[in-house]
Order: C-alpha cells, then structure tokens, then sequence
C-alpha cells in the first residue's frame, strides 16, 4: 500500500483490491461472464491514475515543507543578544499579513517576536519593500552613502532574483495541485459509488448462476 494515501484513499483502494479479487474468482468459478473483465481494467486504471496523483502530492508537498524551512532569520534575544538559549513557541502576523516567529529567551525568561518573516513567501514581499526603502534612502544620501547603498542593493537582489523563480514556480505547481485534489475528490467519490453498483451487479449474477446450477 503506497504510503502517500490518506485515509479515504486507502479505504477505496482495499474496496478496489476486494472487488477485483471476487471478480476474478468468480470469472474463474464460471459465475461471472468476460464482459466484467472490462469492469477490472477500468479498476486498474483508475488505480494507476490514482497511484500518479498521490506520488505528486507528496513530493510538492515535501517540497513546500523544505521551501518552508528555507528561511533562518537568525533572531536574537532583544535583552541579552544572544541566539543559544531560544525556543519558538509560535508565530504571529503583523498588519501586513507576513508570518514571523516568536521565541521564548530561556535565559532571560521572556518572550518576543523576530522582526523578519519567517518563511519564503513573505521574504521576498519583505525584501522588495527594504529594497525600496534603501533605494528611496540612496537618492537622498550622500556620494559614499549611495555608493554603499548601491553595493547593498545589488547583493539584495541578486538573492531576490534567485529566490523569487523558484517560488514562483512552486507555487504554480501547488495551485494546480488543489485543483486536482478538488477533482480527485470528486473521482474517488463516483469511483466508490460505481463499485458499490457494480459489486451489486456482481452479486445478483453469481445469485443468479447459482440458482441455474441448484
């Protein structure tokens, strides 16, 4: 059994496994005719379009979780400076809607927010408005603050540039893949209903074959 299944999943493929089996069987036991042969291929293939789907899920979810952790914001007790002895115990938003993470200084015994967002997404919103607010800074500075700032900048989005296409591109792929998980809830629940018809189909011919042989 693939290990990606859900639970919902996992219960239509053991149904799936059952039916197939019994109608084997029963095409075997000459209870059943060739023409619900076409019923197992139509089983199978469903199980293989299945199969696809959850081996996609889960690697563009594993990704999303790797993509997740991808930040570190290197937080820093506001009291003694130091990073040693945190401990995040939750995360808030801010009026933006940006995720940051919020430790507990065991050191000092107190509790704070990091100032920088704590996952991918809402990193590159947070570089493009630093960005924006060192190069607004540079127009108005001095020559050696502009030349610094213009360094700082470069080195900002060069780091942007390379993380926002690969962001970008996940979440295109996680976008399709609700879609298709909205669809493939939909295919698993006519999927059972046509089982649960067929398997009385099935079980009203093997009646049927029994009583001519009775």
């Amino acid at each position: 059994m693939n290990k990606n299944f859900n639970q919902k999943e996992r219960d239509l493929v053991k149904l799936a496994g059952f039916f197939k089996k019994e109608s084997i069987r029963l095409m075997n036991e000459g209870k059943l005719g060739e023409e619900h042969k076409g019923v197992q291929d139509a089983v199978d293939r469903f199980l293989e379009h299945l199969e696809n789907h959850v081996n996609t899920r889960a690697f563009i979810l594993e990704q999303r979780d790797y993509l997740n952790k991808l930040v570190k914001d290197n937080a820093q007790c506001p009291k003694c400076h130091t990073s040693d002895k945190l401990k995040v115990v939750g995360t808030e938003k801010n009026d933006k809607g940006w995720k940051s993470n919020r430790y507990r200084c065991r050191k000092c015994n107190i509790e704070f927010t990091w100032n920088m967002p704590n996952n991918p997404w809402h990193m590159i919103e947070y570089i493009q408005q630093i960005l924006g607010d060192m190069q607004a800074k540079a127009e108005n500075g001095s020559a050696e603050e502009k030349s610094q700032s213009i360094q700082a900048i470069a080195s900002m989005q060069g780091n942007l540039d390379k993380l926002k296409p690969v962001i970008d591109a996940h979440e295109k792929d996680y976008q399709a893949l609700q879609a298709r998980e909205q669809e493939m809830e939909r295919l698993l629940h006519e999927f059972k209903n046509s089982l649960m018809i067929e398997k009385i189909k099935m079980d009203t011919w093997e009646n049927r074959q029994n009583q001519k042989h009775n």
